[in-house]
This record gives C-alpha cells, sequence and structure tokens, in this order.
C-alpha cells in the first residue's frame, strides 16, 4: 500500500466509525481548557544535565543497559531478514502487525497466561505508541482515568493530552486497593483503569495473584475496563511469575507490552491485545497516525524471537540486572541511615526510597546533581506532582561498579 492509498483508508475508516465526534476534534479539547500536557520540571532538568555531564551517575534513567543492547545480533539478524524478505521488508506493511511477528507475540505472550488469536493483537510503535493508540479511541474531555499511588509518569501526561481528568485510588505495597477502586468506579465517567501490576514503575512493586483477582471482580461486576502496562515480566531475578491480569479478566482488560527493554528500545516493537469490540477502532486510528509499525523492524524482532538469540539474551540481562538490584540494596544498607527504606523488588528496573517525613527530594535533584548523582524525584510520579520525600532509583543503566559510590554519593547530599 503506497502512502496515498494508505491515507485514504485511514480516512475511510474513520468515516465508518463513530470515535470522534465534534466533541473530540482538536478545536474543541483545546477550547476544553485542558492542562499541558508537557512542561518542564525537574525530570528536564536531570535529562539536560545528563546530556551535557556523562560523568554523573544515574539513577534517573529507565532505559537499558547501553553495554547489554545486542548490537551485533541486530546487525545479524538484520542482514538476515533483508536476505529473506528483499524489499518487503523496507516497504509500508499491514496496520495490525508483520505476521511473523503476530505468530512470535502469540507465543511470547502465551507464556505469560495470555492465550488469545491474532485478530485481537496489534503491534504498535513501542508500548507507547499502543497507549497512545488506545487514548485517541477512548478519551475525550471528561473523562476519567483512575491510577495506582504512585503511577507512571509519562502516563498521566499522556490522558492529559487527549483531555482525561486523571485521578490517583488508594495503594498499599501490592497496588491498588480494591475497595477504593470499588467507590472510585462509581464515577459513570471513568473510561478505564491504568495498571502496572508487575514490577512496577516506579516503586518495582508486584500485585499478587490474590489482589489482582480481587481487582478483577470488582472491576467485572462494574462493566469497567483495565489497561494493563507490563513491559518488565521476563525482568525477573528471583520469586515465582504471577500470571498477567489480563488472565484475571480477559474481556475487561487491554493488555499492553515491549520488547524495548528485552531487545531495544530504538526497535520500537509494541504489543497490545485488546478486546474485540476495540480492535477496529484501534487499527484506524493507528493508520492516521503512522500507518504501521516498520515491518523491517517487526522482522528483526520476529527473527530474534524465534531463535535462540531471545533466551540467551535474556539469561544476560537477567544476571546483569540482578547483580546490580543486589548491589543497590547493599549500598542503601550501608550508606543509609535510620528513618530510610526501600522497596526491595524481584525484577524490573526501579526500587523506591522513601526518606522521613519533611524530606523534599525535588528540593534534593539539584545538589545531587551538582555531587555528581541522578535520581527522579517521587513528585513526578503522583497526579498532582507534590514534593515528596520519595524518590525512584533505578539501577539498570549504572555501570556496576560505580552504584555503591553512587548511593554514597546520595546519601551524603539527604544528609546535608
Amino acid at each position: 500500500m503506497n502512502e496515498s492509498s494508505a491515507e485514504e483508508a485511514a480516512q475511510c475508516n474513520h468515516a465508518a466509525l463513530p470515535i470522534m465526534s465534534k466533541e473530540h476534534s482538536t478545536t474543541a479539547i483545546l477550547r476544553a481548557g485542558r492542562r499541558p500536557a508537557v512542561r518542564s520540571g525537574p525530570i528536564d532538568e536531570a535529562f539536560a544535565t545528563l546530556a551535557r555531564r556523562p560523568e554523573v551517575i544515574s539513577f534517573a534513567v529507565g532505559a537499558p543497559d547501553p553495554g547489554l543492547l545486542p548490537v551485533d545480533t541486530v546487525a545479524t539478524l538484520a542482514a538476515e531478514v533483508l536476505a529473506e524478505y528483499g524489499s518487503t521488508a523496507l516497504q509500508y506493511g499491514v496496520t495490525r502487525g508483520f505476521p511473523p511477528m503476530l505468530e512470535q507475540a502469540r507465543f511470547l505472550l502465551s507464556g505469560r497466561g495470555i492465550d488469545c488469536p491474532v485478530d485481537r493483537l496489534h503491534i504498535a510503535t513501542g508500548g507507547s505508541g499502543a497507549l497512545h493508540n488506545l487514548c485517541m479511541a477512548l478519551l475525550g474531555p471528561g473523562a476519567v482515568v483512575l491510577v495506582e499511588s504512585p503511577t507512571y509518569g509519562p502516563a498521566v501526561k499522556v490522558f492529559r493530552s487527549h483531555g482525561a481528568r486523571v485521578r490517583e485510588v488508594g495503594s498499599d505495597a501490592e497496588g491498588m486497593l480494591p475497595p477504593a477502586l470499588d467507590t472510585a468506579l462509581a464515577d459513570p465517567d471513568v473510561a478505564f483503569v491504568y495498571l502496572l501490576p508487575t514490577f512496577q514503575n516506579p516503586t518495582g512493586r508486584t500485585m499478587t495473584a490474590d489482589r489482582r483477582a480481587a481487582i478483577a471482580d470488582t472491576v467485572v461486576r462494574h462493566g469497567a475496563l483495565v489497561v494493563e502496562d507490563d513491559v518488565y515480566p521476563d525482568l525477573r531475578y528471583r520469586g515465582t511469575p504471577v500470571p498477567a491480569f489480563w488472565s484475571f479478566a480477559p474481556d475487561h482488560t487491554v493488555y499492553i507490552t515491549s520488547l524495548s527493554k528485552t531487545l531495544a528500545p530504538a526497535l520500537r516493537i509494541g504489543i497490545e491485545v485488546l478486546p474485540g469490540e476495540l480492535v477496529d477502532s484501534v487499527l484506524a486510528l493507528k493508520q492516521g497516525i503512522d500507518m504501521q509499525t516498520s515491518a523491517f523492524a517487526q522482522a528483526i524482532a520476529a527473527r530474534f524471537l524465534a531463535g535462540a538469540a531471545a533466551a540467551d539474551h535474556l539469561v544476560l540481562l537477567r544476571k546483569s540486572y540482578a547483580a546490580k538490584l543486589a548491589a543497590m540494596t547493599a549500598a542503601l544498607a550501608r550508606h543509609f541511615p535510620g528513618g530510610y527504606r526501600w522497596t526491595e523488588p524481584e525484577g524490573g528496573m526501579f526500587l523506591w526510597l522513601e526518606g522521613p517525613p519533611g524530606l523534599n527530594t525535588d528540593a534534593l535533584l539539584g545538589p545531587a546533581l551538582e555531587s555528581g548523582v541522578a535520581f527522579l524525584p517521587g513528585s513526578a510520579f503522583f497526579v498532582e506532582e507534590t514534593p515528596s520525600s520519595a524518590m525512584r532509583l533505578s539501577f539498570a543503566g549504572a555501570p556496576v561498579d560505580r552504584i555503591d559510590h553512587g548511593i554514597e554519593l546520595l546519601a551524603r547530599v539527604c544528609a546535608e
């Protein structure tokens, strides 16, 4: 399909779908005066400083260790893809996804307790692209999205960019509290509930099977929809895997995952499992955004998943990140005094450090950067972004032999 025909198809599909009413038009959304999705703040300051000062020990960035990105493997796979598919790999593709990638996605998901037909799948441009496509279909001015407390800050900005109001629901060490969710779902404007049940960003916590079942019961009883953001389940270092939330309420759950943390972020491979009634709307909207996710990138990813390279690479990632997590928790115990506590996740890339009452981690960010260490303040992960005594620490990207020194520097800043 050439670019013109793809655009025409997108327009035809839009015309057939009653999802973009006048209330959802760009003009109406702007007139609604919703809060800007992006604004400067401590996160921007941290990333700008890191770009200028690579010597800073960064616990701020939630990205894979660049030294673990499989450069040689991807180069080999790219050559194999071009040899097998030729120009087809460089051409426009099917909006739903490259067929071999769809099959590999089904196989990957089956290991997480998700068994679904191909017609429920969508290969998106990263997990963020999957979320954006879904929000275009479901959100508009006045819609409400319910989130955990704390939650993934960039997702809140995505929701607001589509005109939604975002509300936190009471949470504990296992995640969202079912009674609090039950109360919140009484609001008829709730569009969906956004959850990160496994190795949550930012806390690293994992929701137990019992809690997932209780939330699923609540969601089903209200006829509500959950969006499960699940990009870390393969990065488990200890403990027993918990089935995806989707398996507890498959008809009430959109499942989103990606290969950014286990293959390479730049390939932008997201996987989305949709309830049947949402598939056509989401795919039609995707046609209008980017027509399809790169067929070349999908072919590389499919070949990676189909061979031994994926399993071997996961072994390497788990071993490396487990060592970094152990180094960070040991350093926290060594350098931080009483009055501080932290999560000890079984996987993922993050842990959550909480200080004594009155500590303002926003105010500590500048001094920390000056001292040579970076983190993200807890305020970035709450809906109202009010000052917090907590901070998110990412152990994945920092060299393992610099983690202890980085935590020592951070402890000194907190003590001043």
